[in-house]
């Protein structure tokens, strides 16, 4: 590859993180209740985002996992799936997420699926890269 070539690509893959970070900006702040949801019964969809750090969202998988008790006592029930999904920059803390609760034995990776859909930004469409990890417990 010559250097013009490269230099190129490089300003490429920089633009493209500068998309993921605007768009992640103009989504408003999600609450830890906006970030997952239950999708069917025992299955959640949980959105990962680089507002946390990947710590935050391994000990949420653990506890969907495991369930918890709330603070006002409330027992909250182990889910059967979990699908962890994360956009640009938060892909490392979705695998982050994913590979804690596959390492401690509570869940295993079933699915990964890759996808780079397309976000428009001042009437420019570029792509973002995108994961998701469905998990089922074990």
């Amino acid at each position: 590859f010559g250097s013009s070539q490269l230099s190129s690509s490089h300003r490429d893959n920089r633009s493209v993180g500068r998309l993921c970070k605007a768009v992640a900006r103009i989504l408003p702040s999600m609450t830890a209740e906006e970030e997952t949801k239950e999708s069917k019964p025992g299955v959640v969809d949980m959105k990962v985002t680089t507002k946390k750090p990947p710590i935050f969202y391994v000990r949420s998988a653990k506890s969907f996992f495991t369930g918890v008790e709330t603070e006002g006592g409330e027992k909250k029930e182990p889910v059967n799936e979990l699908n962890i999904s994360g956009l640009g920059e938060a892909i490392n803390a979705a695998v982050a997420a994913a590979t804690g609760l596959e390492l401690d034995g509570l869940g295993k990776i079933t699915k990964v699926e890759t996808s780079y859909p397309g976000m428009t930004t001042n009437g420019a469409e570029r792509g973002c890269p995108r994961i998701l990890i469905q998990l089922v417990r074990k």
